[in-house]
């Protein structure tokens, strides 16, 4: 009766086992790309919508768009006159600066909407005026990169002025 495998035998189970941890390397580093990708796509999605709801949210309560505001070109400034919660009149600034958006509420700090790991490529505010109300278009363009994996993705809203209808 003989004990032990055979140099064959061997040789089989050890490809059996290579191909598995092959197989089980790229599965791993598969699944690392995946989240990273989310993550991306999560970071970026989140610094949109928090901007882009701030400025869409200002926009429709503000009474109007203050001529010191740049419109249709890159990087935009949309400058909204407006009121705050006790109903005194006020500004609200919403631009770029290095990269990040920033929004300053009157004569108060500008703060940054966007996460620390986002950069804002393109900030273009289209004033629409029909007969009947004002409106603003938003083009903005975000992206973040996570080692060698970079994600640009644009975004545009739309709000309606209060004061123009």
């Amino acid at each position: 009766m003989k004990q032990g495998y055979t140099l064959v035998e061997a040789i089989i189970y050890i490809a059996i086992l290579a191909v598995l941890a092959v197989t089980f390397v790229n599965l791993l580093f598969t699944m690392t790309q995946s989240y990273t990708k989310f993550r991306l796509e999560r970071d970026i999605v989140s610094s949109a919508s928090l901007g882009l709801e701030r400025m869409v949210r200002e926009t429709r309560q503000a009474k109007n768009i203050d001529l010191v505001s740049t419109l249709g070109s890159n990087p935009g400034r949309l400058l909204l006159n407006t009121t705050d919660d006790a109903g005194v009149a006020t500004t609200r600034d919403f631009y770029w600066s290095l990269g990040t958006l920033m929004v300053k509420d009157g004569s108060g700090q500008a703060a940054s909407t966007t996460a620390k790991n986002i950069t804002v490529d393109n900030l273009v505010f289209r004033q629409i005026n029909t007969a009947n109300s004002s409106a603003v278009k938003i083009e903005m363009t975000l992206s973040s990169s996570r080692g060698q994996l970079t994600r640009t993705v644009k975004f545009y809203d739309t709000a309606i002025l209060r004061g123009s209808y």
